[in-house]
């Protein structure tokens, strides 16, 4: 039985809300209970998003510092800010151009909690399907793509077709796919 804890971070008109509607579509799909809370700030003016999501048997929403099984994070700044959440051996996907750019000591850190990193650049990525703001897609495909995270390729597809609008659904999956590709090579 999957039980899985999911922080996703980024600013306002990153996509943070859909990406969490596409995991709770999933549980759901899959059977599982399902639990979020977000938190908006000033979303609406490039603010911080953050959004806590719990598949499986919980009784709170919330998600506690170092319990995090998945961190999404759409932007480089969000990351800092929401890395405290991850546990040990969890798993980190950042939208970054550059892995070169991140804090070498945070880096060290969080080798030092087995924590698994992964960057890739999902804004160009969206930007080659003339689509920049399906990034969030992007990099939910690259995620599957990687094998790191409890889910498959068919569940999530099947969850992003649940919660597409029909006029964005052709490039949702192309995004999708993009990422996912991309994770697995």
């Amino acid at each position: 039985m999957i039980k899985t804890q999911i922080i996703l971070a980024g600013i306002g008109g990153q996509g943070i809300l859909f990406a969490s509607r596409i995991f709770s579509e999933l549980g759901l799909k899959l059977g599982l209970n399902v639990l979020g809370s977000e938190t908006h700030g000033m979303s609406q003016r490039g603010g911080s998003v953050l959004s806590h999501l719990k598949l499986g048997n919980f009784h709170s929403p919330l998600i506690h510092t170092g319990a995090a099984d998945i961190l999404y994070s759409f932007a480089e700044e969000e990351t800092y800010r929401s890395l405290k959440f991850l546990r040990n051996g969890g798993v980190c996907f950042v939208n970054l151009e550059n892995s070169k750019r991140f804090d070498p000591a945070i880096l060290s850190h969080l080798k030092g909690k087995k924590v698994g990193f992964r960057t890739f650049d999902a804004n160009e990525a969206a930007a080659q399907i003339g689509f920049a703001r399906s990034t969030n897609i992007v990099l939910i495909g690259y995620s599957v793509g990687t094998g790191l995270i409890p889910f498959v390729y068919d569940d999530i597809k099947s969850a992003l077709e649940s919660v597409s609008r029909k006029k964005e659904l052709e490039v949702n999956l192309k995004a999708f796919e993009i990422g996912f590709l991309k994770g697995k090579s």
